[in-house]
């Protein structure tokens, strides 16, 4: 999932003054402002990592095998959960052709609030089935990775939550929220991105957006996510004060001219750097940039 600690930056100098001052007029926000939306995103990050559907407590993650896999404590299970919480049976899935049906061997495994008593499809991706399962404070799921199933789990409970204290960062400052410009690709182009279990995938790729950085220009290929873009991308920082596997952020929809603002303030870490658990797209080799990016969350554990 490296430590090392940042002096606050400080516009100390009359050209790095000037600087900030053109960055709080472009943007129209001033620097307290600006400090303030950025600690207002963390928060909300932060409690999102948390959340029941957050990162934190995952303790698990199994792939399933075509026919019946069984689940529990049993060091002699298919799918073996090193938990105190758990019976040493808790049932059985079974994956057929896609569908994964999941048959309970303990009492009080629940699902939608109704206790499950017998075999049950519990996920078909072309019926749109996808049901989560309730033990105690363990929850699962199964999760489709390309042709691949597998059943993820956690407990609310977990020790990585109770005892997060946040993610360093590097300080916040104006001059990395720039103004970018999104260009579109005509004709939209697939993209290749791998991720961390080695499968690769096509992505339709409607663009890219262009900023400017100390004179010079870069440009990080963007994926369409409702409202917003979503870049994928790694810099000189990574692998040393910032996780290896790159970092993401979000941008808003630019505005008719194409105009946008990227503000790598916000730049944060993939799921895997809080968990083995999950299974994080990396960075496609155009988005690696030269240079240091020095904004928004570092390293965090031991990744």
């Amino acid at each position: 999932m490296i430590k090392v600690k940042l002096l606050p930056f400080i516009c100390f100098s009359f050209l790095i003054f000037f600087s900030c001052q053109n960055q709080e007029r472009s943007d129209n926000i001033s620097i307290d402002d600006h400090q303030s939306e950025v600690e207002d995103w963390y928060s909300k990050r932060v409690t999102s990592l948390k959340s029941e559907e957050g990162w934190l407590n995952l303790i698990g993650l199994f792939w399933l095998e075509e026919g019946e896999n069984s689940f529990g404590s049993d060091p002699k299970s298919d799918l073996n959960l090193e938990s105190e919480i758990s019976p040493i049976s808790l049932g059985i899935f079974e994956l057929e052709e896609g569908k994964v049906f999941f048959a309970p061997k303990t009492g009080g495994i629940k699902t939608q609030e109704m206790e499950l008593e017998e075999r049950t499809l519990i996920f078909d991706s072309v019926s749109k089935v996808s049901y989560k399962l309730a033990y105690q404070s363990l929850r699962w799921n199964v999760i489709n990775r390309l042709d691949a199933y597998g059943v993820r789990v956690r407990d609310l409970e977990a020790k990585a939550v109770t005892e997060f204290e946040g993610i360093e960062r590097y300080p916040v400052s104006l001059d990395w929220r720039l103004e970018a410009k999104y260009i579109p690709y005509e004709p939209v182009k697939h993209i290749a991105i791998t991720n961390v279990l080695g499968q690769t995938s096509q992505n339709p790729c409607h663009g890219y957006v262009e900023f400017e950085k100390d004179g010079k220009k870069y440009q990080i290929d963007a994926l369409e996510e409702g409202d917003e873009l979503f870049l994928i991308f790694a810099d000189g920082t990574s692998g040393g004060d910032t996780y290896g596997g790159g970092r993401y952020i979000y941008v808003q929809t630019p505005k008719p001219n194409g105009i946008t603002i990227l503000d790598f303030n916000k730049a944060y870490n993939p799921p895997c750097v809080f968990t083995p658990y999950a299974t994080c797209p990396l960075p496609p080799r155009q988005n690696i940039l030269d240079l240091e990016i020095t904004a928004g969350e570092r390293n965090f554990g031991e990744h």
